[in-house]
Order: C-alpha cells, then structure tokens, then sequence
C-alpha cells in the first residue's frame, strides 16, 4: 500500500513540477554608485563650491589623506582654505 501512495506521489511530482517552474529571472546590472555631493536635489562634483547664509562650502573628501572616502561638504574659511575634520585625539589604527 506505502509503495503505490509513495508511486503515486512520485509520478504526479514530476507531472505537476514543471508545470510550476518559473523562468529564471532576467539579470540587471547596476553601475557604481556616483561620487557626488548633493545639494537641493543636484548633484554637484568634486571641487564644487556653494554659498549658503554667507558661508562657502565645496565638495571635497571627507579625511585629506583618504582620497576614496566619501565627498561631503566641507566649510571654507574666508582665505579659501578648507576646514578638515580634527582627528587629534582620536584612536588610531597602524
């Protein structure tokens, strides 16, 4: 009796299954992400300067010895000089 349930089963699996089998899926291929900084819905390359409430920002890395980190906007002083973060103090990994 197990032997034609277990028959049975078998014969209607292998009817039944390729019935259900999906096609494969097509493949989508996404580029690199933009290194950009973004500012009121645009985005703006690196060396790129703004002004807002009377202060220049630009488009720069976030750490000056990381050249691949991430752009961000840095705050620039009145000569035209970058304000880089502060790592004094910091923990740092050799």
């Amino acid at each position: 009796m197990y032997k034609i349930n277990f028959l049975a089963f078998l014969i209607l699996f292998l009817f039944i299954n390729p019935i259900n089998a999906k096609e494969p899926s097509p493949r989508i291929f996404v580029d690199a992400p933009e290194r950009v900084c973004w500012f009121n819905s645009s985005k703006y390359s690196e060396g790129s300067i703004i002004k807002q409430f009377d202060q220049r920002y630009i488009c720069s890395h976030r750490y000056a010895n990381q050249p691949d980190s991430p752009l961000v906007w840095l705050q620039m002083n009145k000569q035209g000089e970058i304000k880089r973060l502060d790592l004094r103090g910091k923990i740092r990994v050799h």
